[in-house]
C-alpha cells in the first residue's frame, strides 16, 4: 500500500468520538483519548508521509514507529494461500492493534488486500484503500450499506483476493467485570461469503486481552469503553505480539455447517480460539445480549 498519504497522520484521523451519539459523549471519548496517550501516538507518527512516499511499507512502518513486532507462536505465516480467494477470521481481543496487526500478516502474504472492519478506521485516507467498512447501527441505511459492501467483498473473493474479519464486531470483553475476557457470540455476515464462494477459510488467534480497567469501564457505559481503546493501544507499543496461525480449514469441515449461518459461525468462532488452545465455549452465553449493548464500541 504504498500510495502517497495526505499530510494528515493516520493517528490523528483515528478516533472512537464518532461512534458517540451525542456531543457530550464525543467530547468524553476525546477527552479521555488525549489524556491517556493519543496526542503521543500521533507524534510517534509524525513524518511517516516522506517515508511511504519515498517506498517504506505503510504496515511494516507503522509496526516500527509504535516499537511493535510481529511474534508467530503457533503456525506459520505460510498457512495463508499467497493466490486464490482466501478469508482470514480472528478473535478480537484489543482494537487498533488487531487491524493494525492483521493489515500486517496478510500483506506478507499479498501485495493487494481487504480487511472488513469499523468504519471509523476510513477517516484515515491511508486505510481507506484497505478498509470495507462494516456498520453495525441496525438502521436501514446501515444495513443498505452492509449489503452493498458484502457484495463488494464477495467479488473481491470472486477475483482470486483475500480478506481479513474480525466477526466478533466488538472488542472482546469479560462476561463479569474480573472474569476472562472473549468476543461475544460471532455476526453472520462472514458466512454467506464462505458460502457463496470457494474461498479457503484460515483462523488466527491473537492471546491476550485489554486491562482490567478496560473491562470495568465496559461494564459502566459503553462511552467510557470507548474512551479508552486509544489508551489500551498504547500500552501494547513497544511490545511483541504474539499470533497463532491455524491452518487452513477444509471444505470436508465446513460442509455439516454450511446451510445453518448460526451453526457456522458457532463453529469458526470455537475452531479460531482453539488455534490458541482455548474452550471457546467458556464465556459462550456472553453473546447477543452484550455484543448489542456495546455494539458502538468496536
Amino acid at each position: 500500500m504504498n500510495q502517497m498519504p495526505n499530510k494528515r497522520s493516520v493517528a490523528r484521523d483515528i478516533t472512537y468520538a464518532y461512534e458517540a451519539s451525542g456531543k457530550f459523549g464525543r467530547s468524553l471519548i476525546r477527552g479521555l483519548e488525549n489524556a491517556t496517550g493519543r496526542i503521543g501516538l500521533i507524534k510517534r507518527a509524525d513524518g511517516y508521509a516522506e517515508d511511504v512516499k519515498n517506498g517504506a511499507d505503510f504496515w511494516e512502518l507503522m509496526y516500527e514507529r509504535y516499537g511493535l513486532e510481529l511474534n508467530v507462536i503457533k503456525g506459520a505465516l505460510e498457512n495463508i494461500p499467497s493466490t486464490g480467494p482466501v478469508i482470514v477470521v480472528s478473535n478480537h481481543p484489543y482494537g487498533i492493534l488487531d487491524g493494525l496487526s492483521m493489515g500486517l500478516i496478510l500483506k506478507k502474504r499479498r501485495e493487494e488486500f481487504k480487511i472488513m472492519a469499523n468504519r471509523v478506521f476510513r477517516r484515515s485516507s491511508d486505510l481507506d484503500r484497505v478498509i470495507i467498512p462494516i456498520s453495525f447501527e441496525g438502521s436501514k441505511e446501515a444495513l443498505t450499506q452492509n449489503m452493498e459492501n458484502r457484495k463488494a467483498a464477495m467479488n473481491w473473493l470472486k477475483e482470486g483476493g483475500i480478506i481479513g474479519i474480525f466477526p466478533g464486531a466488538t472488542v472482546s470483553t469479560s462476561h463479569k467485570p474480573f472474569g476472562k475476557a472473549y468476543d461475544p457470540s460471532w455476526h453472520r455476515f462472514p458466512t454467506k461469503l464462505i458460502t457463496r464462494t470457494d474461498a479457503v477459510i484460515v483462523p488466527i488467534y491473537f492471546p491476550g486481552s485489554n486491562s482490567r480497567l478496560f473491562q470495568l469501564a465496559s461494564h459502566i457505559h459503553s462511552n467510557l469503553r470507548l474512551g479508552l481503546l486509544i489508551r489500551e493501544f498504547r500500552r501494547r507499543i513497544k511490545k511483541p505480539v504474539d499470533v497463532c496461525i491455524g491452518a487452513p480449514i477444509s471444505r470436508d469441515e465446513l460442509e455439516p455447517y454450511l446451510k445453518d449461518a448460526t451453526a457456522l459461525k458457532a463453529f469458526l468462532r470455537k475452531r479460531t480460539y482453539a488455534v490458541g488452545g482455548i474452550d471457546a465455549d467458556l464465556g459462550y452465553e456472553f453473546n447477543e445480549r452484550y455484543r448489542d449493548k456495546a455494539a458502538g464500541a468496536k
